[in-house]
């Protein structure tokens, strides 16, 4: 699971962009109910291909400046991780409820989150 890296996530939720790759390179594995995964949140998603296609994740630069407004991962300029971890937090706060509603909706419905 990870030693103490996994035991200090046991029962928090995670919040990131593209989290499975940073798990992946933790070699750490995470309850899929507790995560939230900015690039997989469907609001977030756009869909891509013939008739517009299958839900594809965008990129976090391209979400931070649609809905927050902020400039991230600026060409020419060095690539901040704190930068982008902040921008996904607030990705994550902004729409908060809606995903809260959204996980309980479908847990209810006996569907996974």
């Amino acid at each position: 699971r990870g030693g103490a890296v996994g035991n200090m996530f046991m029962g928090k939720t995670l919040v990131g962009h593209s989290i499975k790759n940073d798990l992946e390179a933790l070699m750490l594995t995470h309850p899929r109910n507790d995560i939230r995964d900015t690039a997989r949140y469907k609001p977030f998603m756009k869909a891509r291909g013939k008739d517009g296609g299958k839900l594809r994740p965008r990129k976090l630069k391209e979400l931070a400046e649609e809905y927050l407004g902020l400039m991230i991962q600026v060409e020419g300029e060095s690539h901040c991780s704190i930068d982008d971890a902040r921008a996904t937090m607030q990705l994550f706060r902004h729409v908060r409820s809606e995903w809260d509603l959204d996980i309980a909706s479908k847990r209810k419905k006996g569907g996974k989150p």
